[in-house]
């Protein structure tokens, strides 16, 4: 291969043979440029000045990088009339190589200011006050003169970037519109993308396909029972399962149930219009099918082929199986009773879903908590009633349809915040246990709404989701099933199949089995989800000398109030918690399942045409596997796969992902999937969640109202790192753990693993947090719902015990015998008549102080007497009297700030992590300052005597 190289001195081209990558730089654009800058005539020569050479061999060598970093071309000798052909200007690197020139031409020197606060502004929001865009016009103008330094490309690629990020500020086109029907979330999951595809992840529309399957299929497949036993299956007895070894809680498995449940629902449904039958023509499927016989246990009548391509949920993350996937799901469920109706609220304690009733309770149990939340939402925004849309009253609107579309808003707002708790606990709570990140300390948590913007542009978000066919299969996770769970469904599977011999398990056995449970729980077909009931497995702790104790049967609700029990639904999170997951991993699916699965290896092969493990890995960047121990090293099951596929890159999806070889625990990876596995399910949650108009740009306080968008948003100083689950516990079922529970603060991990993190953390920090928690003591007063209609309000007779009780743990004092009552009344006493009149003067002082004139044209003054004389007044007085402003460690509003930390402590009828941490810190700066107050005012008998009391 030949080459023409120009000869710099002479400007002849000459042919040579093939430059070596040395020779190309010494012949390269840049070269040629720098080259003939340096011999231009009203330049020093090389001779005549040390200093100039030096310049001279600086231009060379960057000229040559440069050239090697940002040029790919071959061609040299170029003129500055080439370089435009040969620098892609919208190419930011191609574009840094003119700039390269243009400062060694004397241009960017004279600009030095404006480059410094451009390079300063880099990833961060830019100063206008620094005038820079002012400085970038004014530079294009003067740079972009003709025959002037420098060809004009440069400056035309300066200007192509700066309409780049000008264009990029606002969304093309907007994603957000203010149309009523677009503030609140469908039913069905439409319009939440408005940029031309409103139908994109709606219930009922076609999963997608993430990769591209171009693999042939082996012509010798093995079937999808000979995967399960070979691959998957988990020896039977208690050895067989195996503890996950993260010490990750069944809670946190029940939790993905709700988001797996939320995303998926393959349309299983017979469609009439194709005469195929329903099961794949395969020769395992006929042999089946020729032994059975038309029984109850399995049906006779043929089906068409169901729409199995069909989602019939939305691809959101919008709490589906609590309001329903369409509007007839959603009427069930929503109370539009003449009392209630206006207010948006969900029938008490119920869900849309009757799926989630086949699964252990768990599920269930977090699906009615969601729904009290949703109405505890709704109570509360009708009450503050923020944007004055509503009448607080409903049942004084006249008009039904008024009453009806009022029901609808906050019925739609209410969601929208239930919904981001939902979110929330996604992000801190179950990403956190996946992640690990707690080993580290860290309240850190992997947000996908942020808003991303570079001088390359934004990243795009609220643009849709469409649920894939390959996640579809990555969400199967059966292997982590507890030994209870396993015990339960195998329970409830016997209804179907005595025997409990799984390899005989049909679909006729299996549904004989859902259906029995489905009539225990009250849950058959066209049943009022206001009457479903919970599963009920409690498995006691044995006692001395005894066995465990298995409790079964249903949770009931209350007849007059149509609730479960709070004792109960905290029951079922608690035995969750304490029950440890199984680990992921080969040979670890339970035998019972055995059915379920082969049944979705196949609808994977012969329905979807899904990629194999090796596709789907490097479609997400990872390397693909080229041998069997690679993909999992222990033999068995590396050969066992190797005798089903052959290769490495025959491996199926299904059986890939579930088989291979699990992570071990440490920081970054908690949950230990498979290596696929944990990466993928990264990606998918920044998909759901980014791509979301309602949590990124709908999630406004207009939609969600000022209050609703803050209860909503996660406190780090809450015990929990920013959990949001125990916040959904404590608001939803009061009284039923203690405040430092650590299975309160973190219910996706077995409380025994978790307090170890913590004390491996700091042993100081783990004091904070209880193991076994002591039984909670509610203060103040206590209602009870005596009917629909009525309550009744006692005083709880311990109030001052657990007063002072608190008290004395707050301030360091055991053997405190007064109560608040006692201080109010010492303090009473010590305030004399006089201090009284003084008070009466600071106090019309700090009146007049504040009142300003707000209007210039009326003499009238006004003064904000909650925030400007009230609060501080009382906190300045009390600083007065205690000779707390002295030390300077406390202003007015800061003292404030500490006495209403303590007092909400001592008050509150449920104490929290962040209360309780709160007022020990505001107690022991003000019991400090009390000591040096008494030390510097009293006598030193006095000041020993005190001093005991307040360290």
């Amino acid at each position: 291969m030949t080459s023409y190289i120009t000869n710099t001195a002479t400007g002849q081209t000459q042919m040579g043979s093939q430059l070596k990558p040395g020779e190309r730089l010494l012949y390269s654009a840049g070269f040629t440029h720098l080259y003939q800058l340096g011999e231009a005539s009203d330049l020093p020569s090389l001779g005549s000045s040390p200093v100039w050479r030096k310049v001279y061999q600086f231009q060379e060598t960057v000229g040559t990088i440069s050239d090697y970093l940002f040029t790919k071309t071959g061609k040299t000798g170029t003129t500055d009339e080439d370089v435009s052909d040969l620098i892609d200007t919208k190419d930011p690197t191609k574009l840094a190589y003119l700039g390269v020139q243009q400062l060694l031409a004397g241009r960017i020197p004279e600009n030095v200011e404006m480059i410094g606060n451009l390079l300063s502004s880099l990833g961060k929001p830019i100063d206008d006050r620094k005038m820079l865009l002012e400085d970038i016009v004014g530079w294009l103008a003067t740079a972009g003169r003709s025959r002037h330094h420098g060809p004009n490309s440069f400056v035309n690629g300066v200007q192509g970037q700066f309409i780049n990020l000008l264009w990029g500020d606002l969304p093309h086109p907007p994603t957000v519109t203010l149309a009523p029907e677009h503030r609140y979330r469908s039913a069905d999951g439409s319009y939440n993308n408005l940029t031309g595809f409103p139908l994109l992840g709606a219930a009922n529309q076609p999963y997608a396909r993430s990769v591209k399957p171009m693999h042939a299929h082996a012509p010798d497949v093995a079937e999808p029972e000979d995967f399960f036993d070979a691959i998957l299956r988990r020896k039977p007895g208690p050895h067989g399962f195996k503890p996950h070894p993260a010490g990750i809680s069944s809670l946190l498995f029940a939790f993905a149930n709700l988001i797996i449940h939320d995303l998926f629902w393959t349309n299983n449904q017979p469609d009439p219009d194709s005469p195929m039958d329903n099961k794949p023509n395969d020769d395992h499927t006929k042999k089946e099918e020729k032994e059975q016989k038309p029984t109850a246990d399995a049906p006779s009548k043929k089906r068409g082929r169901s729409n199995q391509w069909q989602n019939r949920t939305s691809s959101y993350l919008s709490l589906d199986p609590l309001y329903g996937v369409n509007q007839a799901e959603q009427d069930k469920v929503r109370d539009y009773s003449e009392p209630n109706l206006g207010k948006g609220l969900l029938f008490p304690d119920s869900f849309a879903s009757s799926r989630l009733l086949l699964m252990p309770s768990a599920s269930c149990a977090l699906l009615v908590l969601f729904c009290r939340n949703h109405n505890r939402v709704a109570e509360k925004v009708l009450e503050l009633n923020e944007q004055k849309r509503w009448n607080p009253n409903p049942s004084e609107i006249k008009s039904k349809e008024q009453r009806k579309k009022q029901d609808d808003e906050v019925f739609g707002t209410a969601r929208l915040v239930n919904c981001n708790y939902f979110v929330q606990m996604i992000l801190h709570d179950y990403l956190q246990s996946i992640l690990g990140s707690v080993q580290a300390d860290s309240d850190w948590s992997l947000d996908p709404r942020t808003q991303i913007k570079t001088l390359l542009g934004s990243t795009p978000k609220a643009c849709g989701n469409s649920v894939s066919i390959e996640f579809n299969i990555l969400y199967r996770w059966h292997s982590c099933l507890s030994m209870r769970q396993t015990q339960w469904l195998e329970e409830k599977m016997s209804k179907g199949l005595p025997s409990k011999k799984w390899d005989d398990l049909n679909e006729g056995a299996f549904m004989k089995a859902m259906e029995s449970l489905m009539t225990e729980l009250n849950a058959g077909p066209g049943t009022d989800p206001r009457k479903w009931k919970l599963s009920k497995y409690e498995v006691n702790p044995s006692t001395i000398g005894g066995a465990e104790t298995v409790e079964q049967g249903t949770y009931e609700r209350d007849p007059e109030t149509g609730k479960f029990r709070d004792e109960d639904l905290a029951r079922i999170l608690q035995d969750a918690t304490y029950d440890v997951a199984g680990a992921f991993g080969a040979h670890h699916t339970p035998a019972v399942l055995r059915w379920i699965d082969c049944q979705g290896m196949r609808t994977a092969r012969d329905v979807w045409r899904a990629c194999t493990l090796n596709e789907f890995r490097e479609y997400l960047g990872l390397k693909a596997f080229e041998s069997f121990k690679e993909w999992n090293s222990d033999e068995t099951v590396a050969n066992a796969m190797e005798d089903l596929v052959g290769h490495p890159s025959n491996i199926p999806l299904h059986a890939g992902l579930h088989g291979e070889e699990s992570k071990t625990p440490r920081l970054g990876a908690g949950l230990c999937p498979g290596y696929t596995i944990s990466r993928a399910i990264l990606s998918d949650a920044v998909a759901l969640v980014r791509g979301d108009r309602f949590y990124t740009d709908s999630a406004t306080a207009d939609a969600l109202t000022d209050w609703g968008l803050n209860d909503c948003q996660p406190d780090p100083r809450d015990g929990s790192y920013g959990g949001m689950m125990q916040r959904l516990i404590i608001n939803n079922l009061p009284n039923q753990y203690a405040y430092n529970d650590v299975a309160l603060l973190f219910p996706f991990m077995v409380p025994k693993t978790i307090y170890q993190v913590l004390t491996d953390i700091s042993p100081r920090k783990a004091l904070n947090y209880s193991l076994e928690p002591q039984p909670y003591s509610p203060i103040g007063f206590k209602t009870f719902q005596v009917s629909p209609d009525r309550k009744l309000v006692c005083k709880v007779s311990d109030t001052e015990s657990i007063q002072r009780q608190r008290m004395e743990e707050l301030f360091g004092m055991p053997n405190m015998r007064s109560c608040l009552s006692n201080v109010y009344e010492t303090l009473d006493s010590a305030i004399t008549g006089e201090e009284w009149k003084l008070f009466e003067k600071f106090l019309s002082e700090r009146i007049k102080q504040c009142s300003t004139r707000r209007n210039p044209i009326y003499c009238d003054q006004t003064v904000d007497i909650c925030r400007d004389v009230t609060n501080p007044m009382i906190s300045g007085w009390l600083a007065h009297i205690f000779g707390l402003v002295e030390t300077g460690l406390h202003s007015e509003q800061l003292l404030l700030t500490a006495l209403s930390d303590v007092y909400l402590y001592l008050t509150e009828a449920q104490m929290t992590f962040k209360s309780r941490s709160a007022a020990r810190v505001a107690a022991c700066g003000l019991a400090w300052q009390l000591k040096f107050h008494i030390e510097a005012e009293s006598s030193p008998t006095v000041s020993e005597m005190s001093v005991p009391l307040l360290t």
